[in-house]
């Protein structure tokens, strides 16, 4: 299922009017998170990483890659992968401060992609980061940006993700998962149903493009309404999903 730039716009609007800031925060965990992750998320950079990423926006290489958000294959240059389907800096910044605040050791992602949020999330302080890529050529690809990086030590698991994702999570019982490979609704509810299934129930769970589409959005509006999850966060470009948290169910919408 394809993205709806419409839908993204209109609810990116009605966004705006619903988020908020630091000052009207009274949960002393969000307020705190806020302050730590998100505010330090619009400088925090990892130069050498930023460096990768304006490489590949000017390499001109034609390769044949799956995109596993709308299931079509097309021949496309690595410039044009960089500049549709990598996060902005500010993004992965997040990613990287919020795995250092939350202490998270085994870090799992599907959609590697060309590898520069994996390569955020391999520098924050885990021990071990897993990523899973459906496309052969661009888990390779991939690969080859870590190397370059000097983080080899990255585990790329290739394969559609649908397919593997329950023995992946099986086997490295992460504690902090970031969905963003297959954007459909039934797929991002099959996943957290694999997580929570798991003895070892990550504590933060981010979904990436909850407003991708409809379909997205609505599965998003799901969980936040399951009881299981004690806190749930939107900061409108992903979705943050926490459980085991002390406290009283709740919903915050947040500038970012």
């Amino acid at each position: 299922m394809g993205g709806s730039p419409l839908f993204t716009f209109l609810s990116y609007l009605s966004f705006l009017k619903k988020a908020k800031g630091p000052h009207s925060l009274h949960s002393p965990f969000v307020f705190t998170l806020y302050k730590e992750v998100i505010k330090p998320s619009s400088h925090f950079r990892l130069k050498k990483i930023e460096g990768l990423r304006r490489s590949l926006r000017n390499n001109h290489q034609l390769i044949d890659a799956i995109d596993f958000k709308t299931n079509t294959s097309k021949r496309k240059t690595l410039s044009s992968i960089a500049g549709s389907s990598l996060s902005s800096a500010k993004f992965s910044a997040f990613l990287h401060l919020l795995i250092n605040h939350l202490h998270s050791n085994i870090i799992l992602e599907t959609g590697t992609s060309l590898g520069i949020n994996t390569l955020y999330l391999a520098t924050a302080g885990g021990t071990k980061t897993v990523t899973i890529e459906g496309s052969i050529i661009l888990a390779e690809l991939a690969k080859k940006q870590f190397e370059r990086m000097g983080a080899s030590d990255i585990l790329i698991e290739s394969g559609d993700v649908n397919k593997i994702f329950q023995s992946v999570v099986v086997r490295h019982e992460p504690d902090f998962v970031f969905l963003d490979a297959d954007h459909r609704g039934a797929t991002i509810l099959n996943q957290v149903e694999i997580l929570l299934q798991n003895e070892m129930k990550p504590r933060c769970i981010v979904i990436h493009d909850i407003y991708w589409s409809k379909d997205m959005n609505e599965t998003w509006k799901r969980l936040v309404k399951d009881e299981r999850f004690n806190l749930t966060i939107d900061i409108f470009q992903a979705g943050l999903i926490f459980s085991g948290k002390n406290m009283e169910k709740q919903h915050f919408t947040l500038r970012f």
